[in-house]
């Protein structure tokens, strides 16, 4: 004779429901006029613009507008991008390129700054450089 025992038990899962991130890109960085010189770099950031290539003119904080749930955290990190004749690294506020932020409100903005080093001086003109921003919840 066998004998065969049954148990069962109710169980629990937890999560929670997030809306999904939004992110757009209200105002471009505008590192203004640099010098085209091996060598030379120009920064811009929260607190001023510096470095030996930086040319007196007009400049602007890059923007973005982020929607997520109100008081989450997230996480932002900024990719840098080259090529042959340049190097550009975005700077989040903290001055680093990977920085939290509590959403306040539905719509957060942030400011991001750069740096662009001079690798060759083959190229003049107006330039511009693509970079990857990523946010994510914590």
């Amino acid at each position: 004779m066998s004998l065969f025992i049954l148990t069962t038990a109710i169980a629990q899962a937890h999560f929670t429901l997030v809306s999904p991130i939004a992110i757009e890109q209200t105002q471009a960085i505008n590192l203004g006029i640099i010098s085209n010189q091996i060598s030379v770099h120009c920064q811009l950031d929260q607190f001023s613009r510096q470095g030996s290539g930086c040319i007196s003119s007009d400049n602007q904080l890059g923007q973005f507008a982020i929607n997520g749930n109100e008081q989450a955290m997230i996480n932002v990190v900024v990719y840098p991008s080259d090529n042959a004749n340049i190097a550009f690294t975005p700077i989040l506020p903290n001055g680093t390129q990977q920085q939290s932020f509590s959403l306040s409100d539905s719509t957060t903005v942030i400011e991001v700054g750069g740096k662009v080093d001079v690798i060759d001086d083959k190229l003049t003109g107006l330039q511009q450089v693509n970079y990857t921003i990523e946010v994510n919840y914590q």
